[in-house]
């Protein structure tokens, strides 16, 4: 099995080495979803495979305690005499201990934020020979809420070194302690249009920024700022080709050729942290030109009635060479403005956590002409009549709302509710297998006049591989 990790961690790591380039070293962020390691408990059956010990050395407890005192935590919580270190459970003897967090009194620090601000320090109590005085911790003591939510995590644990997630919709991989994920998301969720249906996808990197200073929300919400930066490209088969997958409905939405910039933020408010603004923009970079050729099997072709034809016209930069053979609709800009809102309902035990979001959708598709002048296929926008456009007209085109519960128990799940371009798009996932397997499952139906793009309802469910190491 050891060898088997091994071997994964060099070939994601070979992947995506490029992405993530700098000393690993440098300030851990967590991801914008590390709010998940701040909600969750731990099966005391499981507490025994995790070593725990007090530090009892007073040189060791004065640097650890001035440490806490000089970053801010609160000097009313914090307790020299009382210095608790959790680790992960290693595999072999000689194996350093992976320290998970480090407390002094009420007050704790991640191995991310030790390895940041005090990597001298983390470096000593992780040594295996532990040439210091400490006093380990009988399984018998149960574990502090700061143990429990350093301990278990779920679809994106903050507090391993790697972690690896592969589904239908998206793959994400957590590399070593820089605090990066590159993603990799199917679709365009935010207007609808899930999985392959959009025609398009993106890679994503994403980063927390911006530490919470807030010594009160910081557990829950321990950056202020996340980003997320990446490049959206196109989908250009359809699943249902496959053999295996023909049970998939074909899209009949496309993306344009040149790929998109694709950027969002998520600010929490530094006088109120549960409450924040987010902002998400996914926008062409190259224009429909004349000049580019097109392969039109890559393409959803839409024919033409003699009716239709006789509607659409051409400005004298097209001649009778250039001949209309079909249409083609194209994703283009999509982006959202919205508050949202944290809620835990027991802030002592955060097993169940709400997000709630409201603000305003935009979208753009595009219906473009394929024409054809006896040597190549291309695409034609400029100059042409009677082609459609779909953006918000009405309030309710506008209107983004989105509701989300998760449960962070030792049976942890999680559902959602979008309502978005006057459709309502459902997501779901729950454990199969331990904490290892899921299933995961999107449900998406619109509740306006269907277009010539968009299926009335949609459907998929997909297994979900996660593997931390």
């Amino acid at each position: 099995m050891k060898n088997i990790i091994n071997r994964s961690i060099l070939v994601f790591g070979f992947l995506m080495m490029f992405l993530i380039s700098g000393p690993s070293s440098a300030t851990a962020q967590e991801s914008d979803s590390s709010v998940y390691v701040r909600l969750t408990s731990i099966d005391p059956e499981l507490l025994q495979y995790f070593p725990r010990w007090y530090v009892c050395e007073s040189d060791l407890q004065a640097k650890i305690f001035n440490a806490f005192r000089v970053l801010g935590y609160r000097r009313d919580r914090l307790d020299q005499q009382k210095i608790m270190v959790t680790a992960q459970p290693v595999a072999n003897a000689e194996d350093p201990y992976e320290v998970l967090i480090v407390e002094c009194g009420q007050e704790r620090m991640t191995s991310q934020e030790m390895s940041a601000n005090l990597p001298n320090i983390l470096s000593k109590l992780s040594e295996r020979a532990r040439q210091y005085c400490y006093t380990d911790i009988p399984t018998t003591v149960p574990a502090s809420q700061p143990q429990a939510e350093a301990i278990v995590s779920f679809l994106q644990p903050t507090n391993v070194n790697h972690s690896f997630l592969l589904s239908a919709f998206e793959q994400s991989l957590k590399l070593g302690k820089s605090g990066f994920w590159v993603k990799n998301v199917m679709g365009t969720d935010q207007v609808g249009y899930h999985f392959w249906n959009a025609g398009e996808a993106k890679v994503v990197l994403q980063r927390p920024l911006y530490v919470n200073d807030d010594p009160e929300s910081r557990r829950a919400i321990p950056y202020l700022l996340n980003a997320r930066l990446g490049f959206g490209y196109r989908l250009t088969s359809n699943p249902n080709e496959s053999s295996v997958l023909n049970f998939i409905p074909s899209r009949k939405l496309d993306a344009g050729y040149g790929g998109k910039f694709v950027g969002a933020l998520d600010f929490n408010m530094p006088f109120a942290p549960q409450f924040g603004l987010s902002i998400n923009a996914e926008l062409p970079l190259v224009p429909v030109k004349l000049t580019e050729s097109i392969d039109t099997s890559t393409y959803v072709m839409n024919a033409i009635d003699a009716d239709r034809e006789g509607n659409i016209t051409f400005d004298d930069r097209y001649d009778e060479k250039q001949v209309l053979k079909n249409t083609a609709n194209l994703i283009r800009a999509t982006g959202q403005v919205t508050f949202f809102y944290n809620l835990w309902l027991d802030d002592r035990k955060p097993e169940n956590f709400f997000r709630f979001d409201a603000g305003l959708n935009y979208y753009e598709i595009r219906e473009t002409a394929v024409m054809n002048d006896g040597t190549r296929s291309y695409l034609a926008l400029d100059g042409i009549g009677g082609l459609n456009l779909w953006k918000p007209n009405e309030f309710a085109d506008w209107l983004f709302l989105k509701a989300e519960y998760r449960n962070q128990s030792t049976f942890p799940f999680g559902i959602s509710m979008q309502y978005a371009n006057q459709s309502l798009l459902a997501h779901a996932y729950i454990p199969i297998l331990g904490q290892w397997l899921y299933l995961e499952g999107k449900y998406n139906t619109i509740l306006r006049d269907v277009r010539p793009f968009e299926r009335g309802t949609m459907f998929m469910i997909s297994p979900v591989l996660r593997l931390t190491f």
